[in-house]
């Protein structure tokens, strides 16, 4: 095994532990779990209803030579007899109603009707004992997923196992890489990559209907916020960015080179040095047409300085706005759909969010107080 795969295996491990834990703090993610085969009730609810099933009935009463007494008493054994055995049967039916593998449901019908069929048996024939037999084999294949004429896919569970790492897990692998400077598992928030990465892991995920979890949709909902959050405060500050939502630009070289550093300096460097040659040549036309130039282009290079200022700071009421938003959505307070309706308000022209979020806040349905 080679250092780039041990390293992957100890990436994929944390993650794995990282998903256990949140498993334990919220059962909303049981159900998930439970279709990749991952139950943590199945097997404990079976093994316990089929040693119920094991135990001695109710044991007959005595004859005591009154009629009614002996009556009565023979009724309540039956009852007695019943409620023993079924007892076990409501545990294997408790079992039936925790999410487990989708493709195991046909399993569970046959042991619905297998539960119906002893009941009936029961009733027919009070104080005697089923045959629990047919009904202990299908829960043992329906918690094992081994029923012969049930084969699960090849490679089905080993799937959806690798689904829950790479797609549910996908946004605690990026909160954790945030929290190391040097780990390169995902590109920077404010990158187009990560971008491109992120909306196709949340489509996965929204086309993955057996992932769908509140937790996890509140995940990828923070973490689009970050990212919008990121982008807007790093174009606050970057002048560049900002010169370049100037509607009218008074023409330089940097705006016909905006890649090239020092060209506002080389080009008015220039235009000084021709003005004082026009001047000490006495040519006087091209002297003054290049004084008026250069005076109109500090009128103009203060004009839009002042442009950018305003834009910087409207940039960062709204960088303090989303921010206040952020926090309040993660903290429960603020509910997706009022979420989606101030996310909107914000960002009209869908600069920094997209749609895609706005699919995740409609993907559940919330209670919402009057």
């Amino acid at each position: 095994m080679t250092g780039k795969s041990r390293a992957g295996g100890r990436s994929e491990w944390t993650l794995w532990r990282a998903l256990e834990e949140w498993r334990a703090k919220k059962r909303e993610l049981e159900p998930m779990f439970a279709a990749a085969g991952l139950g943590d009730e199945q097997e404990t609810l079976a093994n316990r209803a089929m040693v119920d099933l094991k135990r001695a009935p109710p044991t007959p009463p005595l004859v005591s030579g009154d009629t009614q007494r002996d009556i009565e008493e023979a009724r309540r054994y039956r009852e007695a007899y019943y409620r023993h055995f079924d007892e076990s049967l409501y545990k294997i039916e408790a079992l039936l109603r925790l999410p487990w593998v989708p493709e195991m449901e046909p399993l569970a019908e046959a042991i619905r009707g297998e539960i119906a069929t002893l009941r009936e048996w029961m009733t027919e024939h009070p104080g005697s004992r089923p045959d629990f037999g047919r009904l202990e084999a299908l829960v043992q294949h329906y918690v094992k997923l081994d029923h012969p004429e049930l084969p699960l896919p090849e490679g089905l569970l080993e799937g959806r196992r690798r689904a829950l790492m790479d797609i549910a897990g996908y946004p605690l692998l990026v909160q954790h890489a945030l929290k190391d400077p040097f780990n390169e598992a995902v590109p920077p928030l404010t990158s187009d990559a990560f971008r491109t990465e992120f909306d196709a892991r949340v489509q996965t995920y929204l086309d993955t209907a057996w992932l769908h979890s509140k937790v996890v949709t509140h995940w990828y909902a923070t973490l689009a916020l970050d990212a919008a959050l990121a982008r807007k405060k790093r174009d606050s500050t970057d002048r560049a960015r900002l010169a370049s939502l100037l509607r009218r630009r008074w023409p330089t070289l940097s705006v016909l080179l905006p890649g090239f550093e020092q060209a506002d300096q080389l080009w008015y460097l220039v235009l000084s040095g021709l003005t004082f040659f026009a001047l000490f040549a006495e040519w006087w036309i091209p002297a003054g047409l290049l004084v008026v130039w250069l005076s109109a282009s500090i009128g103009a290079h203060r004009r839009e300085k002042k442009e950018m200022e305003a834009r910087q700071a409207y940039l960062s009421t709204q960088v303090a706005t989303m921010k206040r938003m952020r926090d309040r959505f993660v903290s429960g307070v603020t509910q997706p759909d009022k979420l989606a309706f101030q996310l909107r308000q914000i960002d009209e022209g869908g600069e920094y969010v997209d749609d895609i979020l706005y699919r995740l806040l409609n993907l559940h349905t919330y209670d919402t107080e009057e």
